[in-house]
């Protein structure tokens, strides 16, 4: 699929949602039970209106941003792509659909995807950004976190939403074979974090604000491993954070 002729500005207005009511009718339950996906947390997980920044963590598969969709009610969510992702015959076509647009990587080539990350935010969409910048496929935890997200959140002012996932990651990441490992996903949503708008944000401001809200998504990581290895399983669909992470006597 030939994406040369799209405009930074054709990228910043698709809108995804049609395809993203689709999705959620047609595979949201299905892709529930496939991945065993339960979420804990706070609630509302995400602003009820207006644009916002998801900051998931890790970044360790391709359908991770389906998977941090299914916690979540909002039916437009835009995400970054490499560009090549999107050049793909056919499986481009369904990210450009699904709400991504594409980041060239290196020699200061992502700030036109930059652009268009805070119109897109900036006009009342959510936007999903992997802080880490590319998966992390070799091992269970997560990696380095980058600036990209702290400098959207500084100069759009919207709310950062902190989650994380254990489970996600392909079977070798926790030591197993593929056909040993079927997939389990337990997620941790943390409370919408904010910060004053700057336009012109130094370094040091940026590297702050991008450790507060990597350390929120840690925390968030950190939980979600504890209840996925829960003695006795992982409570109920519903079950609040705190019950969650408590582990009974019995269980012990």
């Amino acid at each position: 699929m030939k994406i040369d002729h799209l405009t930074p500005e054709d990228w910043a207005h698709h809108d995804p949602s049609g395809f993203q009511r689709f999705c959620r009718v047609l595979v949201a339950r299905p892709g529930r039970m496939i991945y065993r996906y339960r979420g804990y947390g706070h609630w509302p997980r995400v602003p009820e209106e207006g644009g916002f920044l998801l900051a998931p963590g890790p970044h360790g598969a391709y359908m991770d941003p389906f998977i941090f969709g299914l916690g979540q009610p909002r039916t437009r969510l835009r995400f970054m792509a490499k560009a090549d992702a999107l050049g793909w015959p056919i499986a481009g076509r369904f990210v450009r659909w699904g709400g991504g647009f594409p980041v060239l990587r290196g020699g200061g080539r992502s700030a036109s995807a930059l652009a268009v990350a805070r119109t897109v935010v900036e006009s009342g969409d959510g936007l999903v950004l992997f802080m880490e910048g590319r998966m992390s496929l070799d091992h269970d935890g997560l990696a380095t976190p980058r600036d990209g997200l702290a400098i959207l959140a500084l100069l759009t002012g919207a709310p950062v939403v902190p989650v994380a996932a254990y489970g996600a990651k392909r079977a070798s990441a926790y030591g197993r074979r593929w056909w040993q490992h079927r997939p389990k996903v337990t997620a941790v949503w943390g409370e919408p974090i904010s910060f004053a708008r700057e336009e012109q944000p130094s370094g040091e401001r940026v590297a702050e604000v991008r450790d507060a809200i990597w350390g929120e998504v840690t925390r968030c990581f950190e939980q979600a491993r504890v209840i996925h290895h829960r003695p006795g399983g992982r409570p109920p669909i519903g079950a609040s954070l705190e019950d969650a992470l408590r582990v009974s006597e019995v269980e012990r």
